[in-house]
């Protein structure tokens, strides 16, 4: 809730005193993890140790002052970003046709470079929502980390990266970044990509919107065409979970994930006219069908494992196709987090993974053509 700490002066002192404070609480992290039995996990390095230390010191911070920063719509130095327009008014329709929360300009970013229509005809082009249980992160290079870059590399296509609105912004709650959604996917549309090379992607926080853009497309049914697949990299399924059940899971200890971070994002981004187990809201029991394949990535020391497992589990009816790949002894996001956490092997893994997964998918559709007969 709003207090002293979020608010000037208050937030500036906090601010002050953790950046004068923050090199000798480094070193002292380095120093104490240094001797294996002190770390997280056995199996960690020194770097993971470090490093899933650090960030959720960060986090816990940024969740404590309830860290905004301004965002920009200009470019900066980021030569790929650019600013779009919302669409025509009638691709906003039900859940997103609030009457506060209305569809806006937005911005976006290429991974590694702006589209060439004629030279990317045939590529695939990935449409990805960053994390930071939506209050925190962006679309920008030091924002998103490492995973969109990468996965273009290993999908050899493009990434389209969406600076959603987060709902620590004022108006900025449920529906805007499922708004923010439909906008960015519709501009791909737009542009004359065919949605069979379309790949949603999301990663945590965006890893639910991703989900929320796939089911708002089959609920509104041909409004919009069905992307080709969609991945999810750690995905926030369940935004009731909250706190107290976040840090008293068995694997809060090995994670990064604060338990403030959760509360925080929860709290800001659900409007009061709906419950956190709403299907917009959380996609964790809220089963629904799609001829999309999905693939779910996750770690096995997250503290939303249980929840991946269960989804997984819970979307497997007839007619749907979605894989669980797994990467053993890893925390949360290591799609965006591998760098800092020491897990960037490892995320690779998985976005090889990803790249067969619809290498497999591509093989099948092009052999069922060409063993069709075309006199019918």
């Amino acid at each position: 809730m709003p207090s002293f700490l979020t608010r000037q002066p208050g937030k500036g002192i906090l601010v002050t005193l953790f950046f004068v404070a923050f090199p000798p609480r480094l070193v002292l992290i380095a120093l104490y993890f240094l001797p294996k039995p002190l770390r997280q996990h056995p199996k960690y390095t020194f770097h993971q140790a470090v490093g899933v230390a650090l960030f959720k010191m960060l986090w816990n911070f940024a969740s404590q002052i309830e860290w905004a920063p301004p965002k920009s719509l200009e470019p900066g130095k980021d030569k790929t970003f650019l600013a779009i327009d919302s669409a025509e008014g009638r691709l906003y329709r039900d859940v997103l046709d609030d009457p506060i929360i209305r569809p806006a300009r937005m911005g976006v970013i290429w991974y590694p470079r702006t589209y060439d229509p004629a030279a990317d005809k045939d590529k695939n082009i990935v449409l990805h929502f960053h994390g930071g249980a939506y209050v925190l992160g962006g679309c920008r290079p030091m924002e998103v980390g490492e995973g969109p870059a990468l996965l273009a590399s290993h999908i050899s296509g493009l990434v389209f990266a969406a600076q959603y609105r987060l709902a620590s912004y004022p108006n900025s709650r449920f529906p805007a970044a499922l708004q923010d959604a439909v906008t960015s996917y519709n501009y791909l549309v737009g542009l004359g990509i065919p949605a069979s090379q379309i790949i949603l992607s999301g990663d945590s926080a965006g890893g639910n919107l991703a989900i929320a853009l796939l089911r708002y497309i089959e609920d509104q049914k041909s409004l919009l065409p069905k992307p080709r697949a969609c991945f999810l990299w750690s995905p926030w399924v369940d935004l009731a979970i909250g706190p107290v059940a976040t840090a008293s899971h068995r694997n809060y200890k090995f994670d990064y994930v604060p338990a403030l971070l959760v509360e925080w994002g929860e709290r800001v981004y659900k409007p009061d006219s709906m419950e956190a187990t709403h299907p917009y809201i959380s996609p964790l029991n809220n089963a629904f069908s799609t001829p999309v394949p999905i693939l779910l990535h996750t770690g096995t020391l997250e503290v939303l494992y249980d929840s991946h497992i269960a989804f997984v589990n819970q979307m497997k009816i007839p007619g749907n196709e979605i894989v669980l790949v797994e990467t053993v002894g890893a925390p949360h996001d290591i799609f965006a987090a591998g760098q800092i956490t020491g897990f960037m092997k490892e995320a690779e893994a998985a976005m090889d993974d990803a790249n067969e997964f619809l290498k497999l998918r591509t093989d099948c559709l092009e052999s069922t053509i060409d063993g069709l007969d075309p006199q019918g």
